[in-house]
């Protein structure tokens, strides 16, 4: 859905608001759209993916959302004691770094809006945090080795070279529509990041954060007027 890291064929047009950003393309037939904000009172960072189906017929696809975790000043010097997890209950993406300094205690989550499964309530998507087995060895962002094939692992812990990737399947029928939110935040430990991811799953959350965004700017720019 944007021209980075990997383009597609045809135009883009990206728009700009005050605290989002939108990205419109068109490829094969099918139409994205992406809205990209922050919340402005909880730490959490949206993208709203909204799909149409053009094609005239039935298509299968998936939407796939990928972070690389740092949690320190450079992932160089992180990478070996960043400590990935999901929680078994939820299906939260977890990361955290005890040795941090000041932050060791805070947990960073990663989480996408999925179906359940009929059987055992699950939600239905993959997951994996071995950023290696993402990308590929000698891989990268423009081409994952994992977008190529079917499935991501499951796999978390730590001596991961540690990334966070959430794959959803879409069907879409003919001119029919889906939308899925991503979401990046953190809490003050574990329980607290689980708590908020879970609280944020709740329906119209994150347009409930899109009008909050509007509301600040709003103000602010009455502020700047006035004075």
């Amino acid at each position: 859905p944007m021209p980075l890291p990997r383009r597609g064929k045809g135009a883009y047009r990206t728009r700009h608001g005050f605290g989002y950003t939108v990205y419109e393309h068109a490829e094969a037939g099918i139409a994205s759209e992406l809205w990209v904000f922050v919340d402005p009172v909880e730490p959490v960072k949206y993208a709203v993916l909204r799909l149409r189906n053009l094609s005239g017929r039935p298509r299968r696809l998936s939407a796939t959302g990928y972070v690389e975790w740092v949690l320190g000043e450079s992932a160089a010097k992180t990478r070996m004691h960043v400590l990935t997890d999901i929680d078994l209950g939820t299906g939260v993406l977890t990361a955290r770094n005890a040795y941090s300094g000041d932050f060791g205690s805070r947990c960073a989550f990663f989480d996408v809006d999925a179906a359940r499964d009929p059987d055992d309530g699950g939600l239905v998507r993959e997951a994996t945090a071995d950023r290696v087995e993402f990308l590929g060895r000698n891989g990268h962002a423009g081409g994952p080795a994992a977008l190529r094939r079917r499935g991501l692992s499951g796999r978390f812990g730590v001596g991961l070279d540690p990334c966070a990737a959430l794959q959803v399947p879409i069907a879409l029928a003919a001119d029919a529509t889906f939308e899925t939110t991503f979401r990046l935040g953190s809490g003050e430990d574990e329980a607290g990041a689980i708590a908020l991811a879970m609280r944020l799953r709740a329906p119209g959350a994150a347009s409930d954060a899109l009008d909050a965004v509007r509301v600040q700017w709003r103000e602010v720019l009455g502020r700047v007027q006035v004075q």
